[in-house]
């Protein structure tokens, strides 16, 4: 059993990645707006939602590792965006973590960066649009990432990902994913952690 994190910006290709490996390995998918929408329905796009969002995620997680042996999947592919200059993001990476953990469960953490241009670009997709509402009003979307690219650190520092993370026992892994496919991507992240 278990927990697969993959960390990035907007349109790094956390979604895409995750559902090729998916297929790889006896894992399922959990990206991040499929819990953010599900509040954001009714609630709008503000703290009530992602709060909500995060312990929903967390009760999956803790559900998971009691229901070990009867789960329909071996693990679980989560995608985030964090702000690593956020204590609160951190946090909520340490606490997802823990749950795993604390049951002598695997933890790897994998962090996807591409291209700003590339991210851009990979915004408009087709797929990204189908599954995440939020994104299909690209001027809002575009404004959002670049903005975001500007005033939050959503890129790891050098060795910051390893540092923070590989005492606690979670694997690490960074990626630069700008001319990788997600099936180059999902080998990578397969082969590096001995995944099946």
């Amino acid at each position: 059993m278990a927990l697969i994190v993959l960390i990035g910006a907007q349109a790094t290709g956390k979604m895409t990645v995750g559902k090729e490996l998916e297929k790889q390995i006896d894992g399922k998918l959990l990206f991040n707006h499929q819990t953010i929408d599900i509040f954001a329905n009714y609630l709008g796009y503000n703290s009530y939602t992602f709060g909500l969002s995060d312990q929903t995620r967390k009760e999956l997680f803790k559900a998971f590792v009691l229901n070990k042996g009867e789960n329909t999947t071996e693990s679980i592919i989560f995608t985030v965006l964090v702000a690593f200059n956020q204590e609160d993001d951190i946090q909520f990476l340490k606490d997802i973590a823990a749950i795993f953990k604390d049951a002598q469960e695997d933890v790897y953490f994998v962090e996807l960066v591409s291209d700003i241009k590339i991210r851009l670009e990979r915004n408009k997709h087709a797929d990204r649009l189908a599954a995440k509402p939020s994104k299909r009003d690209l001027d809002f979307s575009e404004n959002e990432l670049l903005t975001s690219f500007k005033t939050h650190q959503l890129e790891s520092k050098e060795n910051q990902l390893k540092e923070t993370f590989e005492p606690l026992g979670i694997q690490c892994l960074k990626i630069d994913n700008t001319n990788l496919s997600p099936v180059e991507v999902s080998q990578k992240i397969k082969s590096h952690f001995q995944l099946s």
